[in-house]
């Protein structure tokens, strides 16, 4: 596609928001989870939400990874805005 051979998997996304500590969502079987993945071993997944509580998976069963855009990096993402960065000038 476009010139690309990049594979990108639901197991890449998890990696990458692990490994850059970015708080992503989560759709578990049509559930959305909001946290920081904390493990990813290809089998499970261990999701740390804001709340302290802990959500463990198995990953076949997540059906997609949301991470945010570098705009909206500094905002933290709720179940209320996800990933919806302030619009206008001003907001910046």
């Amino acid at each position: 596609m476009y010139g690309s051979s990049m594979l990108l998997t639901v197991g890449h996304a998890l990696d990458r928001a692990k490994d850059e500590g970015t708080i992503v969502r989560v759709n578990i079987d049509g559930d959305w989870v909001t946290g920081r993945i904390i493990n990813s071993d290809g089998h499970g997944v261990a999701i740390l939400e804001s709340s302290g509580d802990l959500c463990v998976v198995r990953q076949e069963a997540v059906k997609a990874v949301r991470m945010p855009s570098i705009d909206s990096a500094p905002h933290v993402p709720t179940q209320a805005n996800e990933f919806v960065a302030p619009a206008g000038p001003s907001a910046r």
